[in-house]
């Protein structure tokens, strides 16, 4: 029968300072986040978390790695370990770091193996040395639609034949896009999808003990509140994303412009965003950084007067590709370089720079530098620039 009681998780970074894990995976809510431990967890602080658990297992789980330079940082693993099994609890470990997965056969219960293209080339190397070990894997599904997720069920179904166990496809907490579940079953326990809801109401330690909801964004709820409101303008990478998500699966922040302040209010009380101001008072637009405890990805805000000077800021881009918005469930397109050849621009990743005068007047005091990283970021995500 399956169980519906909280898991629970004790999050790890062993490096004193930084991110312990080699891995840069698009959809990590860690790496940046104010509430990664630095250091093993106490033997104290587990203790009392853990006696909260109702079922038979804690896991041990990234944050960074747990397996992370294994040889340097075992020792803090296994005290760990052995504090959870004192305790009468079986332990799961969640590692990428395949090449030191059997140096815990006989030590820790079960493993779950997350996947990527370099870990499914490793597997092949390493696993002959996993007999008598309880392993599955575990994938992160791309941040897409149901229906576009439907069409990769054959993909995983194959997946699942060559590994050869049991198959783990996580939701992206960085998703957008509410997924449909019953349509994505497989009728079968070989092949399982976990829903965020699942993660977000489990209880973590992380530096603190808190439900999963307190300490990771769902970007869902954060995207659907921008999405929806009139006094909201969305562009940058989340635009690109909600015009193709196929083509542009990742985005690294959220661009906003803002016509009141009540929209930074309501995004630091409901979704714990602190921002910073990055301009002076005296100037206008106001400009601003949000960052949440929740590791929910950056916002870059913009503080105008009007819908007519979002607009003429957006539509002064110097790209194509860029000169597009989303307010209130609307695409709004430049009408000079117009729809379809942004919309083009946006699929194919091919970029023109616009020809003619642009509106500079809005726009921050250090704008050539951050047009020159913008290009730069463009380049590394493959798209080609026709200057």
């Amino acid at each position: 029968m399956k169980s519906y009681q909280e898991n629970f998780t004790i999050i790890v970074n062993w490096k004193s300072k930084g991110f312990g894990c080699i891995k840069a995976c698009g959809y990590c809510n860690w790496r940046d986040s104010l509430l990664l431990p630095h250091g093993g967890q106490s033997a104290e602080a587990i203790s009392t978390f853990i006696k909260k658990c109702t079922k038979s297992f804690i896991t041990i789980s990234g944050g960074a790695d747990p397996l992370y330079r294994f040889e340097e940082y075992a020792d803090q693993l296994l005290a760990m370990i052995r504090v959870i099994q004192t305790n009468g609890f079986k332990v799961r470990i969640i590692t990428r770091e395949v090449k030191h997965v059997a140096k815990l056969k006989g030590i820790v219960d079960y493993v779950s193996i997350s996947l990527d293209a370099g870990v499914l080339d490793e597997i092949e190397h390493h696993r002959h040395e996993w007999d008598d070990m309880d392993i599955e894997y575990s994938l992160v599904l791309p941040a897409l639609p149901t229906d576009d997720i439907i069409t990769l069920k054959g993909q995983y179904a194959v997946l699942r034949r060559k590994l050869g166990k049991r198959l783990v496809l996580r939701e992206n907490l960085n998703s957008i896009f509410p997924l449909d579940m019953a349509r994505l079953s497989f009728g079968h326990s070989g092949i399982v999808f976990v829903p965020k809801s699942l993660c977000l109401s489990g209880r973590y330690l992380s530096t603190i003990d808190s439900t999963g909801h307190e300490i990771v964004q769902d970007n869902e709820g954060l995207a659907a509140y921008l999405m929806s409101q009139p006094d909201v303008m969305l562009f940058g990478g989340m635009v690109k994303h909600l015009l193709n998500p196929r083509v542009h699966i990742e985005y690294d922040d959220i661009d906003v412009i803002a016509l009141s302040f009540d929209v930074i209010e309501v995004l630091a009380a409901k979704f714990a965003y602190e921002f910073k101001a990055v301009s002076s008072s005296d100037t206008y637009p106001r400009y601003f950084i949000g960052k949440s405890p929740r590791a929910g990805k950056p916002l870059q805000v913009i503080l105008m007067h009007s819908m007519a000077d979002a607009r003429r800021f957006i539509f002064s881009g110097q790209y194509d590709v860029d000169r597009v918005g989303y307010s209130n469930h609307q695409f709004c397109f430049d009408p000079d370089a117009g729809e379809a050849v942004i919309r083009r621009a946006i699929e194919t990743k091919q970029v023109h720079t616009v020809q003619g005068a642009r509106s500079t007047d809005l726009f921050h005091a250090n704008r050539p530098m951050i047009e020159q990283r913008h290009k730069l970021k463009l380049v590394r995500k493959g798209f080609a620039i026709a200057d």
